[in-house]
């Protein structure tokens, strides 16, 4: 059994916040934030005598990643945020035919590929839910060459059901935002098909701002060559040749420059907080605490916008209501942490939230609605 209250201790915003907006950005815990100060201290004690030791690092966190996805580790880099990951991908294909998409889309996901006038094919959603197999089966002619969705929608939490697509992509690529399921729901690259897949570190993670997960299958490092290097994406950056450009043979060519080392650390020490409350655990619990709100909702009998079919559930919930930026304001003067998105209200709990915390949240809210 998980103690959560001593989890919860972890989490000092805890004590002065209802913080039900992990879907925007969550805190960082304790022991994660630990582990990126652990390098400052480093930096300020001994400077550049510690690169040895915090490559050697670096590559034990890509293998935490590379087993956490399972993928390999040559098939992981390390990247500042989605979006700088989903750049590098439509680099490589966005010229190789067309793009099958949606209109949930959070933009990080679809302005690289419009970006580089790739041939967009919007789909929109049906009660929530978007089905791609319809369209992938009428696409006879083969126009259709990536497959680009994210595992869960921002807007309205909808968790897309990746073995799915991964059963009748065919010969396309499937692309992925992992962003909002990353952290807490599993996901298996190989398993489930996917070809390139891309994340941050802030969201449900808990790692902080400022880094970022590309995979990229073996294959297509092998098939395509990227359009932009830098000194450290050379197979022996430290003999520092400067009239030659060979390219390393793995993802962490698209690694250009000096690591992000806090960063880096920060997600590493995060796999490992949730590895040891175990990632079914946390599962569980947010089931836990979503369940809970879908239950007050209705009591009180708010419009659940959220697809609540076992397979499309995600730690995202929204419900509907009328001015959601300002009621969504009235809650942050209360110190309430939600966010006005997808024609209402989301909730987004973590593993340390309480149900006393969905109470409050429910209580003020009917408060300001009156």
């Amino acid at each position: 059994m998980v103690d959560w209250k001593k989890i919860r201790k972890d989490f000092p915003i805890a004590k002065r916040f209802t913080y039900l907006d992990h879907a925007s950005a969550s805190p960082m815990p304790k022991p994660v934030y630990e582990a990126a100060l652990r390098y400052y201290d480093e930096l300020v004690g001994f400077a550049d005598f510690s690169w040895n030791r915090w490559i050697s690092r670096r590559e034990e966190v890509r293998r935490k990643v590379a087993t956490f996805i399972g993928a390999e580790a040559e098939e992981v880099a390390f990247t500042s945020s989605t979006s700088h990951g989903m750049n590098l991908i439509a680099e490589l294909i966005a010229d190789q035919g067309g793009v099958l998409t949606n209109t949930l889309e959070f933009p990080a996901t679809t302005v690289p590929w419009i970006h580089r006038r790739a041939k967009m094919r919007f789909l929109k959603p049906a009660n929530g839910v978007i089905d791609y197999a319809p369209h992938l089966s009428a696409d006879g002619t083969g126009t259709v060459k990536t497959i680009l969705t994210s595992f869960v929608q921002y807007q309205n939490g909808f968790r897309q059901d990746l073995e799915a697509i991964g059963k009748i992509k065919g010969n396309r690529f499937l692309v992925v935002n992992a962003t909002q399921g990353f952290g807490y729901l599993p996901i298996d690259v190989k398993h489930t098909g996917i070809d390139f897949l891309a994340t941050n570190s802030y969201k449900w993670l808990m790692a902080g701002y400022g880094g970022g997960i590309l995979y990229i299958n073996r294959k297509w490092i092998r098939k395509f060559q990227p359009k932009s290097a830098g000194w450290r994406s050379a197979p022996h950056p430290e003999s520092f040749d400067n009239r030659h450009a060979p390219l390393k043979r793995d993802a962490s060519r698209y690694e250009y420059g000096c690591p992000p080392f806090p960063h880096i650390f920060a997600i590493g020490a995060a796999i490992d907080y949730l590895s040891e409350i175990g990632f079914s655990n946390v599962w569980n619990r947010i089931l836990e605490l979503t369940d809970f709100l879908i239950d007050n909702l209705r009591k009180y009998d708010f419009e659940i916008l959220s697809p609540l079919s076992p397979p499309f559930r995600s730690a995202i919930v929204v419900f509907k209501v009328k001015n959601a930026q300002e009621l969504t304001d009235q809650l942050l003067a209360k110190r309430i942490y939600v966010s006005a998105r997808g024609g209402g209200i989301r909730v987004a709990p973590h593993i340390y939230n309480t149900e006393a915390d969905i109470m409050n949240l429910m209580k003020v809210l009917r408060q300001v609605m009156r």
